[in-house]
């Protein structure tokens, strides 16, 4: 981060004031919250309700979008990631991202976890970057099912092992946070269940935002809860609160099923 950027103190990750427009339409309207460092924090929310939206906020992944505009700061480590000053490309290096789909590269599984690091010059020989692979792939709970399939395509991985790639190729540059857009829902219950767990293992490690559509792994994998609706931030606070004692009448309806 350019030490010349005027910095703002407070927690690991803020949003202030956060608007966001598609040509016309506002998609975001003046969200604000403060995000716990190593903690997962769940978006929830009907679909269309904005939570993807705001979480592509974090990596500037809607600056890709011709018609999309971001007003408002997101302030990580008391730096707003949306100073002109920022190289959003240095910043993804720092905040990770896994998709809703496994999307691995249409290489070996070796390769996959190797591009980011070799691209961001982290290893300076072969020896490092086996040494970078390897701690990947067992933080993400993947090397004893592929420590002898490095070579092979990592298209001919299950889906539920794709998925883990995709965190291992997300870490293996070192980022302090990760995104996750639904990282579960192409997979089925026992891939999910292993995804869970290891995110779990991963809070220990970075900050995690996750954009759930099931109210159940927000419960179960988050300390903190989101709740979206229509583009505006209804209610923010602990998980177990938010679920079984939430103070707004819109999330209890949500949580309670009558609205989704």
């Amino acid at each position: 981060m350019d030490a010349s950027i005027d910095t703002i103190p407070g927690s690991k990750l803020k949003a202030q004031n956060v608007n966001v427009f598609y040509s016309e339409k506002q998609a975001l309207f003046g969200v604000s919250l403060d995000i716990d460092e190593k903690s997962v924090t769940s978006f929830i929310g009907p679909s269309g309700c904005g939570k993807s939206t705001f979480l592509r906020c974090f990596n500037r992944m809607n600056d890709v979008i011709p018609s999309c505009r971001v007003e408002g700061r997101i302030i990580m480590d008391e730096v707003d990631l949306n100073s002109p000053n920022i190289d959003p490309v240095l910043l993804r290096a720092r905040v990770g991202m896994v998709f809703q789909k496994p999307n691995p590269f249409p290489k070996t599984v070796y390769e996959n976890v190797a591009y980011g690091p070799r691209i961001h010059g982290l290893a300076a020989n072969r020896e490092e970057m086996d040494f970078i692979v390897e701690d990947s792939l067992k933080k993400a709970g993947l090397w004893k099912e592929v420590s002898e399939r490095l070579n092979d395509e990592a298209t001919g991985l299950s889906g539920g092992q794709q998925q883990r790639l995709c965190i291992a190729r997300a870490i293996a540059i070192g980022p302090d946070v990760l995104l996750m857009d639904e990282p579960c829902s192409a997979l089925d219950p026992i891939a999910t269940s292993v995804i869970e767990e290891l995110i779990s293992d991963l809070q220990n490690r970075f900050t995690i935002l996750i954009v759930t559509h099931s109210m159940q792994q927000a419960a179960r994998v988050s300390q903190k809860t989101a709740y979206f609706h229509l583009g505006e931030l209804i209610e923010y606070g602990d998980t177990k609160e938010i679920f079984t004692r939430p103070q707004n009448e819109q999330t209890e309806a949500y949580i309670s099923g009558k609205i989704g």
